[in-house]
């Protein structure tokens, strides 16, 4: 369920990212429901999709000066509007609370895996 997470915020942010390179409003409105967790994700499929996002991901922070020239800005629910630097500091800082999470879930099932 973290991996599909991932893949999921980090498909729609390198959407974003895309769309504030080129100095244009972002396309995705950001519900944060829309990224809950899905019991029903199958972890190969899930695995693919964070491959397949983190791909995107890179392909949309290839060009820096884009991103720092850009003058859009997009609404996370939370935070605001943002602009696309700071969107695009907004994945690893993403990424490493969900490894910490993913960490503390496999040493949990390693534990009952023991007992």
């Amino acid at each position: 369920m973290v991996v599909d997470h991932l893949a999921r915020v980090n498909r729609d942010l390198a959407t974003t990212l895309e769309s504030l390179a080129q100095n244009q409003p972002g396309t995705i409105t950001v519900v944060i429901a829309n990224y809950k967790p899905d019991p029903g994700a199958k972890p190969q499929q899930a695995m693919a999709d964070l491959d397949a996002s983190i791909a995107a991901l890179e392909q949309s922070l290839a060009d820096t000066g884009k991103l720092e020239r850009s003058t859009q800005m997009h609404a996370h629910p939370w935070f605001g509007d943002l602009p696309a630097t700071t969107w695009a500091c907004f994945a690893p800082f993403h990424q490493t609370i969900h490894l910490k999470q993913a960490r503390l879930i496999a040493s949990a099932l390693k534990s009952t895996a023991r007992s």
